[in-house]
């Protein structure tokens, strides 16, 4: 279920930012990169210390995860760009 969730932020915080105008697609493309890279070195850390008998995840896995994480990103944001154009968009 929290993967669900952290989808639907990761797809909703960057569509009201390019609704709204607030960032620049950049800068929330940035931010989201500085996140996903920061979010595969924590779980590439966590899964070197981890030793309770947890199954075998591999890094290429996680970075996967991770990566198509960031396309959602990246799919929040172009959408929420495009509907910011088609508001500001004069008829005619």
């Amino acid at each position: 279920m929290a993967g669900y969730l952290i989808a639907a932020v990761a797809f909703a915080l960057p569509l009201a930012l390019g609704a709204v105008g607030v960032g620049r697609p950049r800068i929330v493309l940035g931010v989201g990169g500085v996140l996903a890279v920061g979010w595969v070195i924590s779980l590439a850390q966590s899964r070197a210390t981890d030793s309770n008998g947890n199954a075998f995840i591999p890094l290429w896995l996680l970075a996967g995860l991770v990566a198509l994480l960031y396309s959602i990103w990246c799919g929040g944001l172009w959408l929420g760009v495009r509907l910011r154009r088609m508001r500001r968009a004069t008829p005619g």
